[in-house]
């Protein structure tokens, strides 16, 4: 494996590698991670929810180590070590300081590549899914979120639960979860990134267990179609309602996905943010109000979120719906400044940030192919003009694409029929 400057990838490597080095010379931290290019979207059907219950695993037992000795080791490196697992893939990081960089990177190598399936481990994890399952069937955040991507996305592997059905979950065996570990570490489908005060050919050398020597290769999904349904949930355990809307946007890789990040950065992120002053500083219907963008490599959505108390969400639900048809006419210029200039400089933050530029470095790999390069994006985003964004905003925020998701008490939803 040979390690480039970010420069220099871009010079003589048109295909980014799959291990990202990014030096913070000073730094006393570092961060690393992995990333196994399978989600829990690609899950066959009746095995759905196996890629998380292998990145349970990964972290229980791992490399020879009882559940005590990684226990100690995690402790004892300081910072943070954790398994995630998204629709698109499924990750592991390590963030400790630089002089503890080859235990990291050592249990890094063991968690992805040799953790135990042992029938009692299986098992024990098995039921922590489940209950995980309960605790979303009890959190209407959750049940609404969920929701919206079926009113999205319908029944596309995207919109499904990453931590599968009770059903799938239960069937799963260790066997099962064997095999399906190592599919998950396919040439191709793998990549690294660490980022610190670190020495290239040290970090080479620790990483060279992991297949990197093939260049990424996303796996292949369904089509995704835009359903713009209507899912409401009655909530009978509390008088607050939670709601969501969300419009189609293209997935992350699409020209103009700088323009959006302004839009919904204008929309509503941050105090001065459209929704959050009308809804919240000027009405007081809602304590918070949010916009996010859920993208995936196919296609995405802007989110638009909030809670309410029952009594005053039809007034909510009107206020929001008049806002977003008013919103592109209504955008200042100085609207886009700020929301250009929070980006630019959040975007510096997270590049000094060992953690943040580790995820940074990654993700412009995985999402754009390509090495990520800051002043590039920097420059990206600066070109964001006004009138770019009010035309993005006409043609996202279009009432007619609206999909939605209710969760409140008995009888709120008619409200919004």
């Amino acid at each position: 494996m040979v390690l480039h400057s970010a420069a220099e990838m871009m010079r003589v490597n048109p295909t980014p590698p799959a291990l990202l080095l990014h030096r913070l010379p000073g730094r006393r931290t570092v961060s690393a991670g992995v990333w196994l290019l399978h989600g829990a979207a690609h899950d066959p059907a009746p095995r759905a929810g196996a890629t998380h219950l292998v990145e349970h695993l990964t972290l229980r037992r791992c490399g020879g180590r009882d559940r005590t000795e990684l226990a100690r080791l995690v402790d004892r490196l300081g910072g943070s070590v954790d398994a995630w697992t998204g629709a698109e893939a499924m990750g592991l990081s390590i963030e400790t300081t630089s002089d503890a960089l080859p235990e990291a990177l050592d249990l890094l190598l063991d968690a992805t590549l040799d953790p135990t399936f042992d029938a009692d481990d299986v098992a024990l994890e098995k039921r922590v899914a489940l209950a995980e399952m309960e605790l979303v069937r009890s959190d209407p955040e959750d049940r609404v979120e969920e929701a919206l991507l079926t009113a999205a996305w319908g029944d596309h592997p995207l919109a499904r639960p990453i931590i599968g059905s009770e059903q799938t979950v239960r069937r799963l065996t260790p066997t099962a979860l064997r095999r399906h570990h190592a599919a998950l570490l396919r040439p191709g489908g793998v990549l690294a990134a660490v980022v610190g005060d670190v020495d290239p050919a040290a970090v080479s050398r620790r990483l060279g267990r992991l297949p990197l020597a093939a260049p990424i290769e996303p796996l292949p999904l369904p089509p995704l179609r835009w359903m713009g349904g209507a899912v409401n949930l009655e909530w009978t355990a509390g008088d607050q309602v939670y709601a969501r809307l969300a419009f189609p946007t293209e997935g992350f890789a699409a020209p103009g996905r700088e323009i959006t990040a302004v839009l919904n950065r204008t929309l509503g992120v941050g105090a001065s943010s459209r929704l959050f002053q009308r809804l919240r500083e000027d009405a007081g219907l809602t304590y918070d109000i949010f916009s996010s963008l859920v993208l995936r490599r196919q296609g995405g959505f802007l989110e638009v979120g909030w809670t309410s108390s029952a009594d005053v969400f039809s007034e909510s639900w009107r206020l929001v719906r008049d806002e977003l048809a008013a919103f592109p006419d209504g955008l200042t210029d100085e609207d886009v400044e700020v929301a250009v200039e929070a980006t630019v400089r959040g975007l510096l933050m997270d590049a000094e940030e060992p953690s943040s530029r580790c995820g940074l470095e990654a993700a412009e790999v995985l999402e754009l192919g390509r090495p990520f390069d800051l002043e590039r994006v920097i420059g990206e985003i600066r070109t964001v003009s006004p009138p770019a964004v009010r035309e993005a905003a006409r043609t996202v925020l279009r009432p007619e694409r609206t999909a939605s998701a209710v969760c409140g008490p008995q009888g709120v939803t008619e409200q919004v029929a």
